[in-house]
């Protein structure tokens, strides 16, 4: 039912933004019609097409792309592997196949802690940026990214020892099917995003 109610949500969401979207087309034309010593520009232009259908792809991949599709992937392989509806039973209803799983989860949590603490929290560390801070650094660039990785490996690995998962394709379907379940959101953000940059071109607004 939850499900059901987001996906409608979603969906008229995108629906939304693609009418703000061509109401856009239709305004900025009207305006610079109106007013030609305006600054705003019209994507009903020449100028205006050529922007909108040569930064199209620019303007839709961007960071923000990539997370939803890293964090959709981590969330197929945990909702498939059964790992937190397992946690949320209490350690007292675990079977010794799920305890031991366990253990080998929060030893991978470990290792994966130290190794960024390695490679990102020690003096001269690889991954901090050129002046050896954090700001603007590769690790906070990836910080998402190699989140999702751990969660996968971790949910992948209790998946496997606990036989909910009996392979490393049942895993790779997890992530697929994870990536599935977020198309309506990745859709919606296409669209959201090309609309942003919209207005930040027909009024100019510098990011």
């Amino acid at each position: 039912m939850k499900t059901n109610r987001w996906s409608y949500v979603l969906t008229m969401a995108v629906i939304a933004v693609a009418l703000t979207q061509l109401l856009l087309f239709l305004v900025s034309w009207l305006i610079v019609a109106a007013s030609p010593e305006t600054t705003i520009r019209s994507l009903l232009s020449s100028e205006g097409f050529r922007w909108f259908f040569g930064s199209f792809v620019y303007n839709v991949t961007t960071p923000p792309l990539a997370w939803i599709i890293v964090a959709a992937m981590a969330y197929g392989a945990i909702k498939d592997s059964a790992i937190l509806k397992t946690w949320r039973k209490g350690r007292g209803e675990w079977t010794y196949r799920q305890t031991f799983a366990f253990r080998i989860v929060l030893v991978q949590i470990f290792a994966f802690a130290l190794f960024i603490a390695l490679v990102a929290f020690i003096p001269h560390a690889p991954l901090l940026s050129a002046t050896g801070s954090l700001q603007h650094s590769s690790f906070l660039h990836s910080i998402i990214p190699v989140t999702a990785a751990a969660m996968t490996l971790a949910a992948g690995t209790f998946g496997m020892l606990t036989a909910t998962t009996r392979s490393l394709a049942d895993v790779v379907k997890a992530m697929v099917r994870g990536v599935e379940r977020a198309a309506l959101l990745i859709v919606f953000y296409i669209f959201a995003a090309e609309l942003f940059f919209s207005f930040a071109y027909v009024f100019r607004l510098d990011f």
